[in-house]
């Protein structure tokens, strides 16, 4: 690793990452600039960046929580799509598992689970959150 890429690691603090079964090595994304605070979001496939967004006080990532099931979704609209990770809390502290969704004019096309290497922070704070209501799983769109 260069000394540069080492230095912009130092920058930013992850938020979730979320990694894929499959081929090709795949990956989700957030964290925090720590310079301008922005989010970012990047989904990898084979090391390669193929997505990615900047979430910031124009463009907010949103989240939104069912309490009852104690699960968590962080997501944003492009176009046609929404992308979604959903955190579900355990029994146990520290307990959680996560899955990436992708849903097309309101119907989930992918749903696949983080494995267990993955990582969500415990306190994810941001101005560039904005915390929608929860309705139920059909009703939100993140737009």
């Amino acid at each position: 690793m260069s000394a540069g890429a080492f230095a912009v690691e130092q920058n930013v603090t992850k938020i979730i990452t979320c990694s894929l079964l499959g081929e090709g090595g795949k990956e989700v994304s957030f964290f925090i600039d720590n310079i301008t605070k922005e989010i970012n979001y990047g989904f990898k496939r084979d090391g390669k960046t193929e997505l990615k967004l900047v979430f910031n006080e124009g463009n907010k990532l949103r989240r939104t929580k069912d309490s009852k099931m104690g699960v968590t979704y962080y997501g944003f609209k492009r176009g046609k799509y929404i992308y979604f990770i959903d955190v579900i809390e355990g029994s146990e502290k520290n307990e959680y598992t996560m899955s990436f969704d992708i849903k097309k004019n309101g119907k989930i096309i992918q749903s696949s689970d983080c494995l267990p290497n993955s990582y969500r922070s415990d306190s994810v704070v941001s101005d560039y959150i904005v915390d929608i209501p929860y309705v139920n799983e059909e009703g939100f769109n993140f737009s």
